[in-house]
């Protein structure tokens, strides 16, 4: 029984973890994104008891911060759970001499009209204002006019909405630029003005892979809070060929039957079913078998929930075996060895039961034969033996209305 693990603590969100042994001893490593700062342990391990020794940490844009960097991000503090009340927010951004700055505003959503950001032209309080800018409304990009801007974030006591996500570049004086998009493949050309020439550099530039790999964090919309109804979601990961793309279920709670998130293997709706997930019950992880994933998410207009906290990173596929087919939730795996044609069963912690208990083999295709099974809490049943566990349905998580559920409990004669 494989219980010497902590299980997979997940990665924070703006963070990147190193390691990969959950294991007894094993120890993983955390730090931020460029412009995130550190808020907990950078260290954690796997101790002897299977709990990792602390939290995963947390990374937080901060309030006031000077950037020097050629691009980079703007983020309202706790971008995009929502920002806090009574907020006074102060980013200088700096560029090099001769240069400009150039702002891309990806996602915006203050409290109209209590709530603003103000973007100057210049370091100084009493600077030139370029724009002040409240509720949903934002422009699509905006030019300084000098090498400096300065951002100013003010929120009243009351309400908030989700915040901003805005992406700064330097772009050089008597030039424009085209594109702000810096996904994987896109492309952002700057062209001189008139009577200007380029004398060094390229006129456009790509966003191509450099030996690296793909990693990120899919939030469900309005995540942590709860997500809207009538919805319809896409996503597509891609990464270079020749790999997989490897996601993580780090939190995941649906409207059970009526609200389910997809995942197809391949670019699109029309590539092959992995699965179809709602209410809790999800794996632990699943891994594509090509260089591309298909995410779709869809709701009714009734009753939602919190949604879904997702982690993807590019992976090498071993050719001689399956991957880590990971472990039900509230549940145990028996076997370690993932190579072709080997098997690998599970059992369930007390009072839950298992969905299925045929074993999964590794098959030929690097994939297992079947899904991973579910233990679940169940309505009614026999209980025998001289102890055990009676679990409400779906426990942890709230039961369902209209139940009616009988157990019948059964130990030896005389106890």
């Amino acid at each position: 029984i494989d219980k010497e693990s902590c299980g997979d603590p997940g990665t924070p969100l703006y963070g990147i973890r190193e390691g990969d042994s959950f294991l007894n001893g094993g120890i993983l490593r955390f730090e931020c994104q460029f412009g995130f700062e550190l808020i907990g342990e950078r260290t954690i391990s796997c101790q002897n008891n299977n709990q990792w020794s602390a939290n995963i940490p947390m990374c937080i844009f901060p309030c006031l911060s000077n950037f020097t960097a050629p691009m980079g991000t703007v983020l309202s503090p706790d971008y995009p759970e929502g920002y806090s009340n009574n907020m006074n927010c102060v980013w200088l951004i700096l560029s090099e001499p001769g240069s400009r700055i150039h702002l891309a505003f990806n996602d915006f959503d203050l409290e109209a009209p209590y709530d603003f950001l103000t973007v100057k032209d210049g370091e100084l309080l009493d600077a030139t204002v370029l724009g002040r800018f409240t509720g949903a409304e934002s422009p699509s990009h905006l030019d300084s006019n000098t090498n400096l801007l300065r951002l100013e974030f003010q929120a009243d006591h009351s309400m908030a909405g989700r915040g901003f996500n805005i992406t700064y570049s330097s772009i050089p004086i008597n030039a424009r630029r085209f594109g702000d998009n810096f996904q994987l493949g896109s492309s952002i050309s700057v062209i001189c003005e008139d009577g200007f020439i380029k004398t060094q550099g390229t006129q456009t530039i790509s966003c191509e892979l450099d030996n690296g790999k793909v990693i990120g964090v899919i939030l469900s919309p309005g995540w942590p809070g709860y997500y809207k109804g009538s919805l319809s979601c896409e996503w597509v990961i891609e990464t270079e060929p020749g790999r997989s793309i490897k996601i993580t279920f780090d939190k995941f709670q649906t409207e059970l039957g009526y609200d389910f998130l997809e995942i197809h293997d391949g670019p699109n709706l029309l590539s092959p079913l992995v699965g179809s997930f709602n209410g809790t019950q999800v794996p632990q992880f699943l891994f594509s078998s090509t260089n591309h994933l298909y995410m779709l998410f869809t709701t009714d207009n009734s009753r939602s929930n919190s949604g879904f906290k997702i982690i993807y990173e590019s992976v090498t596929v071993d050719t001689y075996s399956c991957q880590d087919p990971g472990f039900p939730l509230n549940g145990l795996r028996y076997g370690q060895d993932f190579t072709i044609g080997s098997t690998v069963s599970f059992g369930c912690d007390p009072g839950y039961r298992l969905s299925h208990e045929e074993p999964l083999v590794c098959e030929k295709n690097h994939w297992w034969s079947h899904p991973l099974p579910t233990c679940d809490a169940l309505c009614g049943g026999d209980v025998r033996g001289p102890g055990g566990t009676i679990l409400s349905p779906g426990y942890p998580e709230m039961y369902p209305s209209s139940l009616n559920c009988t157990w019948t409990v059964e130990v030896s004669h005389g106890k």
